[in-house]
């Protein structure tokens, strides 16, 4: 199930770029290039399908991609200007802004109610959260991995000294699950799953919780500031991604079924195993998700992002808060945009 980064991320863009080419011609001058940073080791539904379906291209993209093995691996590459925008989770776009990188968060692309799962071994005995003391947990340190995981033990009267934490990258969360190292394990699809498949049983996830999580676009400041033409297509292209899944799911999945190596049935499995949804842009700019535009700091996101901003300094992630949080979020693309479809 889990692939080498470099096998899954070759499939991706020759899938890409042959589907590219089967797409209505543009002129060469007249594509915008744009750099894109995506994880080989999360779902990526909407960004396979704008790739492999031609989408980007056909209002004038010219789209490279880069694979990275997780959101965190991404950062560097923002830092140096190797990429231009990048699809990662809430906890490398807070750790990145709160290291003085010049980014911010262009939109909230999925929000998932139950892709974070906590599965347990029941051989281990183990079947509600109060029955994780003594036991050992997989956890990746320092992301939404440990965040829910200390959730999970504050509900059940626990603390991480009543456990013994397992720090493993979410791909070696499966092979330690099979070989016994580990009684349980708090992480997202496709790893969750493939544990799931071994007889992990799940006892909690993000919903239970009363938690949030889910992926974010994080964009340069640079592009998103002096590129207004380019975000303008890269959001005409998702926006029409959005409304192509929602008229027919099983054409847009296909592509990322592919890529991950998965049946129809098995991958439209895990995504309903997700819970997943993709907010519109005008719910973007909502108190649910960015917030109005003046009032982003208002909002349920920004509320829930300070709180990952507190817990990454507790665990000497990052060594201040920022001073300005406003400053995560940046939405004049899309206000942009809403306006010019407006018209």
């Amino acid at each position: 199930m889990i692939r080498a980064a470099f096998g899954v991320s070759r499939r991706f863009v020759l899938m890409a770029g042959l589907a590219l080419g089967l797409a209505a011609p543009a002129a060469a001058q007249d594509l915008k290039p744009i750099r894109i940073g995506f994880q080989t080791g999360e779902i990526n539904v909407l960004l396979s399908y704008a790739l492999g379906s031609g989408l980007f291209k056909k209002e004038g993209l010219d789209v490279a991609t880069t694979p990275f093995p997780a959101g965190p691996a991404m950062l560097p590459a923002l830092a140096g200007s190797e990429i231009d925008l990048a699809w990662m989770g809430e906890f490398p776009s807070v750790t990145g802004y709160s290291n003085g990188l010049p980014i911010a968060i262009l939109f909230m692309e999925r929000i998932d109610a139950t892709n974070v799962r906590l599965v347990v071994n029941p051989k281990a005995g183990i079947q509600k959260l109060e029955d994780l003391k003594g036991k050992r947990l997989g956890v990746a340190i320092g992301s939404t991995s440990h965040f829910h995981t200390l959730r999970a033990l504050a509900k059940a009267g626990l603390t991480s000294a009543d456990v013994t934490l397992v720090n493993l990258t979410p791909a070696n969360m499966p092979p330690a699950y099979v070989a016994g190292q580990i009684d349980a394990a708090f992480v997202w699809e496709p790893n969750v799953g493939a544990m799931e498949r071994e007889g992990a049983k799940p006892i909690a996830n993000t919903r239970s919780l009363g938690m949030i999580t889910g992926g974010v676009w994080v964009g340069r400041r640079a592009v998103l500031d002096g590129e207004p033409e380019t975000m303008k297509r890269f959001l005409k292209a998702w926006d029409q991604a959005q409304k192509d899944y929602k008229a027919n799911p099983a054409e847009v999945r296909a592509y990322e079924a592919k890529r991950v190596g998965m049946t129809a049935e098995q991958f439209d499995k895990l995504v309903e195993g997700q819970s997943v949804a993709h907010p519109t842009f005008q719910q973007t700019l909502s108190a649910d998700f960015l917030g109005a535009p003046g009032h982003e700091l208002d909002s349920r996101l920004m509320k829930h992002l300070q709180g990952i901003g507190a817990f990454l300094l507790e665990q000497k992630r990052i060594q201040a808060e920022p001073k300005d949080w406003a400053g995560l979020f940046d939405t004049k693309p899309i206000q942009a945009y809403l306006a010019s479809a407006s018209q």
